[in-house]
């Protein structure tokens, strides 16, 4: 029934945008961020052909985040930072669909970017980027927001008065105060001055599985599915339900959300989309038994689709029913058994019955899934704790600070390991 489709661009003409970058400090945001700035390298697969593209450092420990097409195919992938060092990278996850591409450096950075949320940038709001075209390593360009109403491949993107060079996919874009708002997809093919800025929010799922955190108060943008697009002749009862899931998708108002999720899975009861983002909004909204029979209807639709128990499970997590929590994290991790998250939420659902054994069991497990998943690092710390294993719990704090050094917890993360210290 659905299909993704290209950008869709009005037609007119934008003002330069140098005037929109005048009140901002420049000099500033890129001295704050260049040094997580990194130029990737590789080799494409099919013809031998040098491959360069852009990215940012998103976690110290090394996690690097780009764009996908510019990895996908692509072999012997190294990464060079502004001091001219170069170390090798490998591949930890690829969403094609989302044009994101989540990568690991065989060292680790002095900083990270800050993530921002695109969902407070306007038409107009300035944008810097610190790019890498083709023998231009590590370039500043600013420009504006051209549009935020934008799609891509069926997700929200920015239309851009931004200079994208050859080279310059995967490039950070920041907003003025210095924060990650997006990176380079690349410039529209028929109009040269309109580029594409794929949203971080684009990314938060995949950065939050991996133990990046996410600024508290941010839109996870994905949390619900995304905007959709209508494939060709389809009948007008299926477009009057995209009609209505769409206007749920682009309203920020929940009751406006329930109102059209409603209407669409009232028009097309098999519109698994619809049903997932109601039981978003219905759990926002504390409306429960509708959280249920929403999610419970999503996985009849999609009996392999992971989200639907975890977000099914947050839910009773929240309402501290911790028996239909931990059936669903369950049955979650079950579905994706090799999953860090999956022993991470089970995990934690243990810890807060008090099931502290069962809870530390789990914890490990994650831990040996991904050795370097932050939030399993800090849940073994209160796990320990709770079992009065003192080192133990402190040893796994200065884990998750390291990995993690600017959580917005992590003041007081290093509070708790000074108390532990002083216990006898």
């Amino acid at each position: 029934m659905l299909r993704a489709s290209r950008l869709f661009v009005l037609a007119g003409v934008l003002a330069q945008a140098s005037w929109a970058v005048d009140s901002v400090d420049v000099e500033r945001v890129v001295a704050g961020n260049e040094d997580a700035v990194v130029v990737l390298l590789g080799v494409r697969e099919a013809n031998g052909a040098q491959v360069q593209s852009s990215g940012c450092c998103v976690d110290p420990g090394g996690l690097i985040l780009t764009t996908a097409h510019q990895i996908v195919g692509v072999k012997e992938l190294s990464a060079k930072t502004p001091d001219g060092k170069s170390c090798g990278v490998s591949v930890v996850e690829v969403d094609k669909a989302r044009e994101i591409a989540l990568l690991k450096a065989d060292r680790t950075f002095p900083k990270a970017v800050r993530l921002g949320d695109a969902g407070s940038l306007k038409s107009g709001s300035p944008l810097i980027s610190i790019a890498t075209p083709v023998s231009l390593d590590f370039s500043v360009v600013s420009g504006m927001v051209s549009n935020t109403n934008r799609t891509y491949r069926g997700y929200p993107v920015l239309q851009a008065d931004l200079r994208a060079s050859p080279g310059s996919s995967g490039g950070p874009v920041f907003d003025r105060n210095g924060l990650l708002v997006g990176m380079i997809i690349g410039k529209l093919e028929t109009e040269d001055w309109v580029t594409v800025i794929n949203l971080v929010n684009n990314a938060y799922d995949m950065l939050k599985r991996h133990g990046v955190n996410i600024p508290k108060g941010a839109n996870a943008g994905f949390e619900e599915e995304g905007v959709l697009t209508p494939a060709a002749g389809i009948g007008e009862k299926e477009l009057r339900a995209l009609e209505a899931y769409n206007r749920g998708v682009k309203s920020g108002d929940p009751a406006v959300k329930l109102e059209a999720y409603g209407a669409a899975v009232q028009l097309l009861p098999d519109f698994y989309e619809a049903w997932f983002n109601q039981g978003v909004v219905s759990a926002a909204l504390g409306k429960g038994d509708l959280v249920k029979s929403s999610y419970q209807r999503a996985g009849e639709l999609r009996p392999e689709a992971v989200e639907v128990p975890r977000n099914l499970g947050r839910y009773y997590m929240r309402q501290q029913d911790f028996i239909q929590a931990q059936a669903c994290f369950e049955k979650a991790r079950a579905l994706s058994p090799d999953s860090a998250q999956s022993y991470n939420d089970l995990g934690e659902v243990y810890r807060v019955q008090n099931r502290l054994e069962e809870a530390v069991a789990s914890f490990k497990k994650a831990l040996e899934l991904k050795s370097d998943y932050a939030p399993a690092h800090y849940n073994l710390g209160l796990a320990f704790a709770g079992s009065h294993r003192t080192k133990e719990a402190i040893a796994e704090f200065e884990a998750y600070l390291t990995l993690s050094p600017q959580a917005s917890d992590a003041e007081e993360v290093r509070a708790l390991i000074v108390k532990l210290k002083q216990q006898p």
